[in-house]
């Protein structure tokens, strides 16, 4: 094999696949990457065997061919190349890399493609289409909940269900929960799957990176999921059980609707979680006419209190959060002003953007 890419191809599709390999698997391979030409194309592959990345990138093909290279090293040597000169690349039958560049010249050991895991491949039939703005907006508003307790692996990703013209997403870690839905889908349109959080962390790296212009193909079967943005590719294994019945969590009455101001309530959170520790996480919420005493103290740090003008006018009431919980809620809020609905200090909380019904956060109070 022998190609010659420019550097920033080569710096882009190896940040890619590299952010995927496990420098501390028991398996070799994995630390390394599939490099290989495919369609008069360069392809490169890395997978930790739950998740996997590919990308094609630019180049000129000399000889076709294939070679799994160590995808820390490689990347190390390739960003400390000349930003001037291409890069070539070759590959011998003994799986030995050569690396050019002006003067510079480096010699790595590779493995041979035979011993790769080979990723899932998806059929164009198999798969459907969602827009990339939107996609990328429901991942970022409901992925911050997913638990990180492996003891409850059902809860470790992202639950989407599609039906009836209706894409639903939701997660939660037991104490908060994020759902939002949107009715621009296909009717004829059927799926549930569980996403990974690695997978839907991954697939927020490569939006945020991509432009998908014809947006996001997503293929879903029994035990994987695809998403195909422009020249990359995430796939991942699918979380296997059945999700909780999100819907018995959220309330659907409420006493109290106080109407706040999302930028001033998210930095008075901010300025009271300085002063809690991780034993008390808590910052007190004092509902009174018109008005937030928002207070938090911790022993051997000090206190603190702030005041909020709200639209109250019903009863006081008091309840307490921990901080964290509320900050990424509120980050994630893209309205000026929000919804918070109360029953007790004892009953969850509904947070609602002002004026979009189809996106709300439901959060545990604290004990105090």
């Amino acid at each position: 094999m022998k190609v010659i890419c420019s550097k920033d191809e080569l710096v882009k599709g190896a940040q890619i696949v590299q952010t995927i390999v496990s420098p501390r698997s028991t398996l070799p391979i994995l630390s390394n990457f599939l490099f290989e030409t495919e369609d008069k194309r360069i392809k490169l592959s890395s997978t930790d065997l739950e998740v996997g990345v590919s990308c094609y990138i630019k180049g000129e093909i000399v000889n076709e061919g294939s070679v799994t290279i160590p995808a820390k090293r490689f990347g190390d040597i390739i960003r400390e190349l000349p930003n001037d000169k291409d890069i070539e690349i070759k590959a011998n039958e003994m799986n030995q890399i050569n690396i050019r560049c002006g003067k510079s010249h480096f010699i790595l050991m590779g493995l041979p493609k035979a011993d790769y895991p080979v990723l899932p491949t998806f059929s164009k039939e198999e798969m459907f289409n969602l827009s990339e703005t939107m996609l990328k907006t429901i991942l970022r508003r409901t992925s911050f909940a997913a638990s990180t307790d492996e003891t409850r692996y059902i809860l470790n990703g992202v639950y989407i269900l599609i039906e009836k013209g209706l894409l639903k997403v939701v997660a939660t870690d037991g104490r908060r929960l994020a759902y939002i839905n949107t009715n621009n889908i296909d009717k004829n349109i059927k799926q549930k799957a569980i996403i990974p959080t690695k997978a839907v962390n991954e697939l927020q790296r490569v939006l945020s990176s991509e432009n998908g212009k014809s947006g996001v193909n997503v293929g879903i079967s029994d035990n994987q999921i695809v998403f195909n943005v422009d020249s990359v590719t995430v796939i991942s294994r699918l979380i296997e059980g059945t999700y909780p019945n999100y819907e018995q969590v959220i309330p659907k009455s409420n006493d109290l609707k106080i109407k706040m101001k999302t930028k001033d309530t998210l930095s008075a959170v901010k300025q009271m979680a300085l002063l809690v520790s991780d034993k008390t996480s808590v910052v007190k919420f004092l509902f009174g006419k018109n008005v937030l005493k928002m207070s938090a103290s911790a022993q051997g740090l000090g206190s603190g209190e702030v005041e909020l003008d709200v639209e109250h006018s019903g009863k006081n009431l008091e309840i307490a959060f921990n901080p964290a919980f509320l900050i990424d809620i509120l980050k994630n809020i893209d309205e000026d002003e929000f919804f918070i609905e109360l029953t007790s200090s004892l009953n969850p909380a509904v947070v609602k953007p002002s004026n979009n019904k189809d996106y709300l956060c439901v959060i545990m109070p604290m004990c105090v």
